[in-house]
């Protein structure tokens, strides 16, 4: 980026700008690993600066000026999506939607509300509830996505069984061209922006359909097999049960499960430890009001599919801890993510065939959608095959994501999203009349091709290697099944002077930001680095030999203020607190590093005349509390 280009971004957006190296390789990377075998082929990730906009009017003028000067622009919500739509490849600027936070507005007669791209589920559903009014589905990453992200990504959730897509659910969405032009789009029209990964706009706010806010009955179903599952669902389905939703586990995700550590304070269980069955697990969660209709039913349902309903125990356990899904991460401790939308007709084959193709243990979490775009039930099944991005091995077990695409597309599936790996696959994903209109208007309103580069539509070197390596998966996939996955954590020694159990949760940090929003030192300063998340991968750079520990660093450990949040909402359940005080042990006590200024006039003071005010000794009992003089003062 020229000086000049650098100097109006300072000028515009002050200390919302950042050029800080560091700071740019952490807004280059995504919740994923990239394999070291596809890193070269991505292009240039390291963007040129970060901008944090905080209104429309800056977004426009950001646009404008971008457009003008040909510099390429990466939307990036919260980077809790697999597919890498929010890594550069043109170097250019990382436009960051935090401070675009807000619900601007809710329409309780219409059941509507009105909000910015870069405000979390979370905070939306609060706000809400103040109303008497929840959304009608969110995502699995609820506590750390955004709005405007998902509809951006694409996706289906909790609430998806009745409610469908998100995008099916969106109202309107006020969107900025690449030329800095305003555009609302309504109706068909959001099939353009949804999905599309902000190649063909960036989202500003969006209006979606919201509900009155009612009890839940959550129930838990178990079954055996895979083909017990889809009868089960089927005849849910065909008896027209009103559930909200329908989400499920398969028996090797409720294994990691019961072997995942559980959260801990001062070193003893934080929480409950609720072992789950061996089986097919399904959480239904439905309204209160709908509970004698539905329960009856169900229960001649599963007499006639070899199913059960489960303890409220283990209902309330998967119900309370359904956004940590990632937990499974502490035992691998990276993840290769392979997911996939399949029809419900075709859930048993696809699982089965799954099982028997790959030797690996696939955890995976389904969720069901009643009636999908064609008016068919479909599953969204979100897998993760345990993994290790240190060794060269994991680019092996990364080929077993094409092994299950494939597979998926054998029985009528498809990739759940394009973004930066599966753009030979958009066809599939969207539809080829659908394509067709959405590279029509790419082509149309970002002629330089700045929004988004390289996701979504297009052909490269990516995307060939991708096509080729999908031709050729049945010979990749015994070397991916040759590898030896060991489960369980396995701290071993200190790495470049870390200790060896802050190395381990380094690597198994999932990277869903639940952590972000409610860190008192991000909020305070706004960047990624200041973030829990952000340590972490901060860590795994310096654990590699790409950062090096200096005085910034060690202030960014420091300044954390012990509050602990991150540690109940860590969806990997690590010790980040007392991770981070094992650390300034280290960098203080052992290393002699240099904490605050202040705090080192304040130790000195107290090692050489036993006051930390700085007083000196030889006057010590001029600033002796004069009512314990009598008892402890001089000469007693």
């Amino acid at each position: 980026m020229k000086n000049n280009q650098e100097v109006y971004l300072i000028e515009k957006f002050g200390r919302r700008v950042n050029f800080d190296k560091m700071e740019r390789r952490l807004y280059g990377h995504y919740i994923g690993a990239i394999p070291s075998l596809i890193k070269p082929l991505l292009g240039a990730t390291l963007p040129d600066a970060i901008v944090q906009p905080q209104s429309a009017e800056e977004l426009i003028q950001l646009v404008q000026w971008a457009y003008k000067n040909n510099v390429a622009l990466t939307p990036r919500a919260k980077a809790s999506s697999g597919y890498g739509g929010e890594i550069p490849t043109k170097n250019g600027i990382v436009i960051d939607f935090f401070r675009l936070n807000n619900v601007v507005s809710i329409h309780e007669n219409a059941l509507t509300v009105t909000c910015q791209a870069g405000i979390v589920w979370e905070k939306v559903d609060a706000a809400l509830a103040e109303r008497g009014l929840t959304v009608k589905l969110y995502p699995s990453s609820y506590p750390g996505s955004t709005v405007g992200g998902w509809l951006a990504q694409g996706g289906a959730g909790f609430g998806s069984y009745e409610a469908g897509w998100f995008c099916e659910n969106v109202v309107s969405a006020r969107v900025v061209l690449p030329d800095g032009s305003l555009r609302v789009f309504t109706g068909d029209d959001l099939d353009l922006i949804a999905d599309a990964a902000g190649t063909t706009g960036f989202i500003i706010d969006l209006t979606m359909q919201v509900q009155p806010k009612e009890e839940l009955k959550i129930v838990a179903v178990g079954c055996p097999a895979a083909r017990d599952l889809q009868r089960i669902v089927e005849d849910i389905v065909k008896a027209e049960l009103p559930l909200w939703s329908l989400v499920f586990i398969n028996p090797c995700m409720a294994d990691l499960k019961n072997r995942a550590p559980l959260r801990e304070h001062n070193g003893h269980p934080a929480e409950e430890k609720v072992l789950l069955p061996a089986a097919y697990i399904a959480t239904l969660a439905f309204r209160t009001k709908d509970q004698s209709r539905i329960i009856p039913l169900l229960m001649d349902i599963l007499h006639q599919c070899q199913g059960e309903i489960l303890s409220d125990r283990i209902a309330e356990h998967e119900w309370e801890n359904r956004f940590k899904l990632m937990v499974v991460k502490r035992l691998c401790p990276s993840l290769v993510p392979a997911e996939v939308v399949i029809p419900l007709a075709h859930l048993g084959n696809f699982m089965e065939e799954v099982e028997t193709k790959i030797n690996q243990p696939v955890v995976k979490e389904g969720t069901v959608i009643r009636k999908s775009k064609d008016g068919q039930p479909e599953v969204v099944i979100l897998g993760f095959i345990p993994a290790d991005q240190r060794r060269f091995s994991y680019n092996f077990v990364f080929s077993l994501s094409l092994s299950v695409m494939n597979i998926a597309e054998k029985y009528g599936g498809r990739a759940y999203a394009t973004g930066l790996y599966f753009k030979n696959k958009a066809e599939k994903v969207f539809g080829p009349e659908r394509l067709a209109r959405l590279k029509a208007f790419k082509n149309k309103i970002d002629i330089k091709g700045i929004f988004n580069p390289g996701k979504v539509i297009g052909y490269g070197l990516l995307d060939a290697v991708m096509s080729l390596s999908s031709a050729l998966e049945p010979l990749s996939r015994p070397l991916g099944n040759y590898v030896t996955i060991k489960i369980g954590e396995r701290p071993s020694y200190p790495l470049r002077d870390i200790p060896p159990d802050v190395a381990w949760y380094a690597y198994s940090c999932s990277q869903c930001g639940y952590c972000v929003e409610e860190c008192d030192q991000f909020y305070g300063r706004g960047w990624e680095s200041q973030s829990p998340r952000g340590k972490w991968y901060w860590l795994r750079e310096y654990l590699e030999g790409r950062a090096e520990m200096n005085q910034v660093q060690v202030d960014t450990f420091l300044v954390c203020t012990t509050c602990e949040l991150c540690n109940l909402r860590c969806s990997t359940a690590l010790p980040i607190e007392p991770s981070w005080m094992k650390l300034r042990g280290m960098l203080i006590e052992e290393q002699k590093r240099m904490t605050f200024p202040p705090f080192e006039m304040m130790a000195e003071a107290l090692r050489t005349q036993g006051n930390i005010w700085a007083g000196y000794r030889k006057n010590r009992s001029d600033w002796f509390p004069e009512d314990l003089k009598e008892k402890h003062g001089p000469g007693r």
